[in-house]
């Protein structure tokens, strides 16, 4: 008989401790990747790669109404390319409002992001931990027979699906946590959370509310942000929006780096998985981060789109 781990999906075994899947006793509920991640925090392993376009195709066969997630700082392109691929009836779910910042309409912020990335779905923005428009969502599904939960690692599907359902799916803060399909029945209705597609991205995990830091900078000046370094040109006004818990330093030196840039007024640089900075101004700078995970948009909090 085919046992399942109730945390990730993958299938049990008792034989290959170095396999995924791997359990002591074939009984368990849980693999032991999912065990030490649930009890003790610790990744003994990444587990399996997934192949984005591949899940595309199987969430596409399943034929299910799907409940799209991201996170305030991870909307851009590459993420809305990857929900537009997916044919079935859907949603776009924004997690973790708790974490969003206080001068936030959220309103405003979801036709923001109609316009800029040209959406037609229903947005609805939520929040497992203080349970924000999950009734709205238990409606949506109340009519569905078959509800699949999608999005990029990390995005809070479990702790969502978790939420709604009282259900008990591994949550964790390391990528990768959902391996395979994970298939739940309650009250007659099929529920399954699917893992979380990769992305070209920095791997950041906002864990305190997400702050917004206003600068007006004179050329010369350049902010370190973690290991990134933005230089300014110009005079700058810009308002960063990144996690709480990350140091954002302002100093004068004269720096170059491989990577230039200009922003219009009221476009928003997208460092992609970590922050995004709203420009004020019209902004020449240049940046030590690697193109492919910069985008330039309109900005979705205010200005034109206000």
């Amino acid at each position: 008989m085919i046992k399942k781990c109730n945390g990730c999906g993958i299938i049990l075994q008792n034989i290959a401790k170095d396999k995924l899947g791997y359990t002591p006793d074939i009984n368990n509920s849980l693999c032991m990747r999912c065990f030490k991640l649930k009890n003790y925090g610790i990744l003994l392993n990444e587990g399996k790669k997934q192949d984005n376009e591949k899940l595309i195709a199987n969430i596409n066969n399943k034929k299910c109404f799907v409940i799209f997630l991201i996170d305030y700082l991870n909307i851009y392109k590459d993420v809305i390319e990857i929900f537009k691929k997916i044919k079935s009836d859907k949603i776009l779910v924004i997690t973790k409002s708790d974490l969003f910042p206080k001068n936030i309409k959220t309103d405003v912020l979801i036709q923001n992001i109609k316009n800029v990335y040209d959406l037609s779905e229903e947005i609805i923005v939520c929040s497992a931990k203080t349970n924000y428009n999950l009734n709205k969502i238990r409606e949506l599904i109340a009519i569905k027979p078959k509800v699949l939960f999608a999005g990029f690692t990390n995005m809070g599907k479990s702790s969502l699906i978790n939420a709604l359902f009282g259900s008990n799916i591994t949550v964790s803060k390391c990528k990768n946590t959902t391996q395979e399909f994970i298939k739940n029945v309650i009250d007659g209705k099929i529920i399954y959370d699917a893992p979380g597609f990769i992305g070209n991205a920095y791997d950041s995990v906002p864990k305190n509310i997400i702050r917004p830091l206003t600068y007006q900078l004179k050329s010369k000046y350049y902010l370190k942000i973690s290991d990134i370094y933005l230089a300014f040109k110009t005079d700058s006004n810009i308002t960063i929006y990144i996690d709480n818990n990350i140091n954002v330093d302002r100093r004068k030196k004269v720096v170059d780096y491989d990577y230039n840039i200009i922003v219009p007024t009221n476009y928003d640089i997208v460092i992609k998985g970590f922050c995004f900075i709203k420009v004020g101004t019209s902004t020449y700078m240049n940046i030590n981060v690697d193109p492919n995970l910069i985008e330039i948009r309109p900005s979705i909090i205010g200005g034109q789109n206000e």
